[in-house]
């Protein structure tokens, strides 16, 4: 489970921002929601975490931060040439513009706080560190900083100092250690691998539906999917998987984007893709619809299910950009309760995403510390803060409040700028 995680310097924040997923001890909320380990804090972790903000604000570079967090350990020594550049993303105004962007996370694996993070700008990673807390003890795995020997412990076992040649300056230790299949670290990289997003961003959209088609290969996945688009009341009864030929030219494309991301196209997608077929009810009939019959609601309540069901199945963490993108609110809230009610969220996924739908602000929906902020300065930069900092009570309007600008992160506008002149 994720508990913190810390960056800066990155697209349009410039200043270290944290979100925090630890629940505030404080508040006299209900606690069913949360999930608690014997060895971490007592005030439990959050399933949940929203934000809110303006366009442009900064939502969306939240969760682009942890991806990138995800790119970095993935391809920095598999992918990244050995001589080329570090592709960062740093806040370009001012003196932040030439130093090094940083990123750390607090997270769970098997009940035990792990802290992991980096330092780096577009030449080299200039430091890196793995700190584990058994029994709350810290333990400092390995530390790295540029131009100097990785410091270990005698607590990490393993081939590190054969792996520490290996390593270039342009990677990171824990993606090198990763590829040399290192022991003691292939769980924290799993870890890292199990994070799942949906963002246009980061994926085209098709890409998402794609997946949800290819889980629906498996009977019991294909299951829960009908079950969930029958749930919502959308006319669909059932679902069908067809195999697609992929046409030649269509292959070449895909090998090009492949190779020109430096991406592997999955082995099954090389001859041909999984698409669904929604079974709707038409008065007494049923009839199977083609995906361009289908209405952007129900596409986009498609694509989350996959992503939503693969987590929850694997007690990973899920970051959506855009939940109530063509979807209905009831929907939406539907989807967080997934995640909210242990009786659906058995292992401890965690949902982290951002939206405009102030209807979703409700304690039926949200805790008042799962509610985030994103506000742009009169300086370009982006913030990142909790709800938990105005001290709302408990039984207070929070869909009024944001909107009448209580809480900031709202555009301010005048409607005779609208007007022409």
């Amino acid at each position: 489970m994720l508990l913190r995680f810390r960056f800066s310097n990155f697209r349009s924040f410039r200043d270290e921002q944290e979100l925090s997923l630890v629940a505030a001890a404080a508040l006299k909320e209900t606690r069913s929601t949360l999930v608690f380990h014997p060895r971490q804090t007592k005030e439990g972790v959050l399933p949940v975490a929203a934000t809110y903000g303006a366009n442009a604000s900064g939502k969306t570079n939240v969760i682009r931060a942890l991806w990138y967090v995800v790119q970095v350990i993935s391809d920095s020594y598999r992918r990244w040439k050995p001589d080329g550049q570090i592709e960062l993303e740093p806040f370009l105004g001012g003196k932040k513009a030439r130093v090094a962007s940083r990123f750390e996370i607090d997270f769970l694996l098997d009940g035990i706080r792990h802290s992991y993070g980096f330092r780096l700008d577009s030449r080299a990673i200039l430091e890196e560190w793995l700190f584990v807390y058994p029994k709350s003890k810290k333990q400092s795995w390995f530390y790295r900083r540029h131009g100097k020997p990785i410091s270990f412990s005698a607590k990490m076992p393993g081939a590190n100092k054969a792996i520490e040649a290996l390593t270039r300056k342009n990677s990171l230790f824990l993606s090198a250690a990763a590829q040399n299949n290192h022991d003691a670290l292939m769980p924290i990289f799993g870890w890292f691998s199990g994070l799942r997003f949906v963002a246009d961003a980061m994926a085209p959209r098709h890409a998402y539906s794609a997946f949800t088609a290819e889980l629906c290969a498996e009977p019991r996945f294909a299951k829960d999917v009908a079950r969930l688009l029958r749930a919502a009341d959308i006319g669909i009864v059932d679902l069908k998987i067809e195999k697609e030929a992929v046409p030649e030219e269509v292959k070449k494309v895909m090998v090009a984007v492949a190779e020109a991301l430096h991406r592997e196209i999955p082995s099954s997608q090389r001859d041909g893709l999984k698409r669904i077929r929604l079974v709707h009810r038409l008065g007494e009939e049923i009839a199977p619809f083609m995906e361009g019959n289908e209405s952007a609601g129900t596409l986009a309540y498609l694509r989350v299910l996959g992503p939503v069901l693969k987590a929850l199945g694997e007690g990973a963490v899920l970051c959506v950009d855009e939940l109530d993108a063509s979807l209905h609110p009831i929907l939406a809230s539907q989807i967080i309760q997934l995640f909210n009610d242990p009786s659906t969220n058995r292992k401890g996924a965690q949902l982290i995403f951002n939206t405009h739908d102030a209807t979703l602000l409700s304690r039926a929906n949200l805790r008042r510390d799962q509610i985030w902020f994103t506000e742009k300065g009169s300086d370009g930069s982006s913030h990142l803060y909790p709800l938990t900092d105005f001290k709302p009570r408990q039984n207070e309007n929070l869909e009024n409040g944001y909107l009448q600008g209580r809480y900031g992160a709202i555009p301010f506008l005048s409607p005779r700028d609208f007007l022409p002149k």
